[in-house]
């Protein structure tokens, strides 16, 4: 029994080095990214010359958007389904309810209705051909996110339509993952403010300022996992933690924003029966746009090396 042990305990002792000295790499990169980032803050022109001046960033981001609108009602109701599923008997569904009314921009109510109607029936059909069709759906928006990535980071090759299909899933198995960690954690916050009983005024106020505060964690959490595994090249982790943190506060900043102006663009005048989708696929693309800044501010000077795929 002790040299069982012995051997475990020689097992973990160099994972552990090699763990601390990954921390200890990644420090210096975070301190130089941060310099960088605010460097390129400082200077905006060249950030706004590849967003706005270069056509091929606009085609991402409107491809994006598309994909973004063909997994999003997937994603919802796969969301759905495990919030009366595995999660029943929490306000994970009273929560997943108040995030879909809070971040979609336009007919909340049509949307529930049809969510609560599909998600009910896949409930009842519980077959995983269902699940996997939605993960695969969901995982077509990391086509053009990737191919975005790799221009900004100037890695020369693209991944087969295969691998960036597997890295998408798992990607978006990552992402459900975190949207489940989300409903948890939020639905814990929300009974423990409940126990707490304190008046309905600032209960109200704290649910709301715990489900923001959860739901920007979660979105820079999955935007460092973007910046991190999607480009098909070496990206340190500490080079796009600072960018993932900026570029989910301008994400927040950019949706806010949109909410405000979109009472002036009256889509359902324009839009007709399309303006709900049309609001969500107009969003995406700005939030594309971010995304894709983001990676500008992480990724090296223009001036340096092109970088290679390893």
């Amino acid at each position: 029994m002790r040299s069982v042990q012995e051997g475990s305990d020689a097992a973990i002792v160099p994972q552990a080095q090699t763990a601390r000295q990954g921390v200890r790499e990644n420090i210096p990169a975070v301190s130089a990214a941060t310099t960088r980032l605010r460097e390129r803050i400082a200077r905006p022109l060249p950030l706004l010359k590849h967003l706005v001046l270069r056509t091929e960033i606009h085609a991402y981001c409107a491809a994006i958007a598309f994909f973004a609108l063909v997994a999003f009602y997937p994603l919802c109701t796969l969301s759905l389904w495990a919030a009366k599923g595995a999660l029943a008997g929490t306000p994970a569904h009273a929560v997943m309810v108040e995030t879909l009314r809070e971040y979609y921009p336009q007919g909340q109510d049509f949307l529930l209705r049809n969510l609560e109607v599909t998600s009910a029936r896949h409930a009842r059909a519980g077959d995983l051909v269902s699940v996997v069709w939605i993960l695969l759906g969901a995982a077509g928006v990391f086509v053009p996110l990737e191919t975005a990535f790799n221009r900004t980071w100037r890695f020369p090759e693209h991944r087969p339509y295969w691998r960036n299909q597997a890295v998408g899933l798992l990607l978006t198995a990552a992402c459900c993952g975190l949207a489940a960690l989300f409903v948890a954690v939020t639905a814990g916050l929300h009974s423990a403010i409940g126990a707490l009983a304190p008046a309905p005024v600032v209960a109200s106020g704290l649910r709301y300022l715990g489900l923001r505060v959860v739901a920007l964690s979660v979105s820079i959490a999955a935007i460092f996992l973007f910046y991190r595994f999607l480009p098909n090249g070496p990206v340190r982790a500490g080079d796009v933690f600072p960018a993932a943190v900026v570029a989910g506060v301008v994400a927040e900043a950019v949706r806010y924003a949109f909410l405000l102006a979109l009472p002036l663009l009256d889509l359902q005048w324009s839009q007709g029966p399309y303006y709900v989708s049309v609001s969500f696929v107009l969003l995406a693309y700005f939030e594309a746009f971010v995304l894709v800044g983001g990676c500008f501010l992480a990724a090296p000077p223009e001036e340096d090396p092109v970088r290679v795929t390893g």
